[in-house]
């Protein structure tokens, strides 16, 4: 009995691990045109974002220099290595996305 009253009281002691960093909950579009070549960090560490060399979107230099109307242009037409999404997406779901990568910025 004392036994386990000291292993209880052990355990009450101790403190509370956070847990683990769980990755971040994305959009259902970012999750169907994006998340494949930026991951859902949007650092573009996926298999699929080293081979076509994706923007890591979470750069806040970067981001600083963007334009949300370059952002637009990007995701309508493509840009290198990224494909167009002009006949698959709206402006709504372009501009959600937009909102989306502000989202990311390292802060």
């Amino acid at each position: 009995m004392i036994r386990t009253s000291v292993v209880v009281a052990v355990l009450l002691a101790l403190p509370v691990l956070p847990a683990a960093a769980e990755e971040p909950k994305r959009s259902a579009l970012w999750d169907a045109y994006c998340t494949v070549c930026h991951g859902p960090d949007g650092k573009a560490q996926t298999e699929e974002g080293r081979k076509k060399m994706a923007r890591n979107l979470s750069d806040a230099r970067w981001q600083a220099s963007v334009s949300d109307e370059r952002l637009h242009n990007s995701i309508r037409r493509g840009r290198e290595n990224m494909p167009s999404f002009g006949k698959k997406l709206n402006d709504e779901q372009i501009k959600a996305l937009i909102a989306e990568v502000r989202s990311l910025a390292a802060k």
